[in-house]
């Protein structure tokens, strides 16, 4: 029949740590005295900020209409990824002097490049209860160890973003312009090659109009629609082959950022496989041989050391001792198969990008091809033109060549004018960039300049967090020692409450004074060694914790 666990009392749990204080109070006063020492030599950080601001037009949007917030996100973006790249943050490493520790340990320029960028947060302002309306600035945030060159940094960034939004911004205008400006130039030749077509046929033929012309002149027509039709079809291939193109330049940039993040990537995999402590079978080994060692104290209590038990305890300790060596050497072929895993992942992807940018590239092949059968159509469809304007002039018919001759005036006209509706919103586009009315970013909040540091108010914070993993350790301990005797009747209350019997009388424990003697002893030893093992344990912990640097990530 199964009996249900007999609750302690307030005064038996009290009593249960009062029997393993040591175990609770020396870990937590070891694992404090470690915070504490690493949290007060923790290097001051200071953060300075500068808010970005992107002023709406200083023209109407009538005049000339306003980016969409999507373009304007986009365009922020590009020039984020301009401003956080190496070769603008390289320059301000090298002048400002940054890092110094570690680039003189030989610390790549890449790697500290991808540390400088951790300390800069870039933040966009957005109006709008959901904060999805309208784009209206950034804010830069820069860490660092010194105040002013906190601030200097942070007001240099802010600079880049300035000057690389005017550069983009005319760029792009003046690319367009350039590009309307020269197809306005073609349409502006064409047109008057047909007036000047159309005044010499005036002059040759001004007496003859023959009646016989309107079939002819319905044949034209048909052809200079096609004419047209083809016009438009390799216009549109134009611009298809364009888009395949930039498409190609988003591919090559992804592949630059996938060797950055699939070496990041690599890294940390090779670290994390570094760390045996986090295997299973770490952990299973060194619960098994804590399990040996508290067998190995309790049969140590009971016999001498060469009882065969003691032996064979032993000999199972040593045997996980080098089961844990083992395990350590095992380290350089995890590592390494870490270190496959992610070559092999970053080569499947460059493999799919590859396949992505052949089939864009192949694609840009079939569009030359439909260009050149294009090229053909128009060469074949003006030799059609060419024959049946000869059969027109052969008739002495001015009144076909004149109409001919209007509608593809009337045909180029329209196309010109749509030209010059685009080149005068290019132009005004490029005036607004120049002259600065259009969106541009400027410096609301210059950055300043830091008086106390921002970790400062985390120190108390960590050491009472320390305190508190302490404590939990010992607590864990004690409990790992408690909990085995509380499956066992240790005293008269116990034995009443699992035997369901009266007891009539108890028998204490029996010892000589040399034994009490001893047992004090032995109490006395467990408890030097304790407080020994917490001391040797501080630098322990306290080395552990810089090298993690969890506290620095932490503020």
């Amino acid at each position: 029949m199964s009996v249900e666990f007999r609750q302690r009392s307030a005064a038996e749990i009290i009593q249960i740590v009062n029997r393993r204080k040591w175990h609770i109070v020396l870990p937590a006063i070891a694992v404090s005295l470690a915070v504490a020492w690493v949290v007060v030599d923790l290097p001051k950080v200071y953060e300075s900020t500068t808010l970005l601001t992107v002023t709406a037009p200083t023209i109407s949007e009538k005049v000339v209409p306003s980016l969409t917030d999507e373009n304007l996100s986009q365009r922020l973006q590009a020039i984020g990824q301009n401003v956080m790249s190496r070769t603008s943050l390289e320059p301000l490493i090298t002048q400002h002097n940054l890092y110094e520790g570690a680039r003189e340990a030989g610390v790549p320029m890449e790697d500290i490049v991808v540390q400088m960028r951790e300390q800069i947060k870039i933040e966009t302002e957005k109006v709008g209860e959901d904060q999805s309306d309208r784009v209206v600035g950034l804010r830069l945030t820069y860490r660092d160890s010194t105040p002013e060159i906190v601030q200097a940094i942070t007001r240099e960034l802010g600079n880049k973003y300035i000057a690389a939004q005017n550069i983009e911004s005319n760029q792009s205008a003046e690319t367009t312009r350039e590009f309307i400006d020269k197809r306005l130039a073609e349409a502006k030749s064409g047109l008057d090659a047909l007036e000047q077509e159309r005044i010499i046929v005036i002059n040759q033929n001004i007496q003859t109009l023959p009646e016989s012309g309107e079939g002819l002149i319905a044949q034209l027509e048909g052809l200079r629609n096609r004419e047209a039709t083809i016009s438009k079809d390799k216009e549109t291939l134009m611009t298809e082959k364009g888009r395949v193109q930039e498409s190609i330049r988003s591919i090559n940039s992804q592949s630059r950022l996938l060797v950055d993040f699939s070496e990041k990537e690599t890294q940390e995999a090779i670290v994390q496989a570094s760390r045996i402590e986090d295997t299973p079978a770490y952990g299973q080994l060194i619960q098994k041989r804590a399990e040996f060692n508290s067998k190995l104290e309790n049969l140590k209590t009971q016999y001498r050391d060469k009882h065969p038990e003691i032996i064979q305890t032993q000999t199972d300790i040593n045997k996980i001792d080098e089961e844990l060596d083992k395990l350590a050497k095992s380290t350089d072929k995890r590592v390494k198969q870490a270190n496959q895993s992610g070559a092999r992942k970053a080569e499947l992807q460059r493999k799919s990008l590859e396949i992505e940018k052949q089939k864009a590239e192949s694609q840009i092949g079939q569009i030359d091809k439909q260009l050149l059968t294009k090229d053909m159509e128009l060469s074949s469809n003006s030799g059609l033109i060419a024959g049946l304007e000869a059969k027109i002039n052969a008739i002495p018919g001015v009144r076909v060549a004149l109409d001919g001759i209007n509608n593809r005036y009337l045909t180029a006209k329209t196309s010109y004018d749509e030209l010059l509706k685009k080149y005068n919103a290019a132009q005004a586009q490029v005036d607004r960039e120049t002259n600065l009315q259009g969106e541009t970013i400027r410096v609301v909040d210059p950055a300043n300049l830091p008086q106390t540091p921002v970790n400062a108010s985390k120190k108390p914070f960590f050491m009472v967090v320390g305190l508190g993993i302490g404590l939990a350790i010992g607590m864990m301990l004690a409990a790992f020692f408690e909990v085995p005797r509380l499956l066992k009747i240790q005293n008269i209350e116990d034995a009443k409450y699992y035997t369901g019997l009266p007891i009539l009388a108890s028998v204490p424990k029996l010892l000589t004074e040399g034994e009490i003697l001893r047992e004090k002893r032995l109490y006395l030893g467990k408890v030097f060694a304790g407080i020994i093992v917490s001391i040797v344990s501080i630098p322990v912990l306290i080395v552990a914790l810089q090298i993690t640097h969890i506290f620095e990530r932490m503020s």
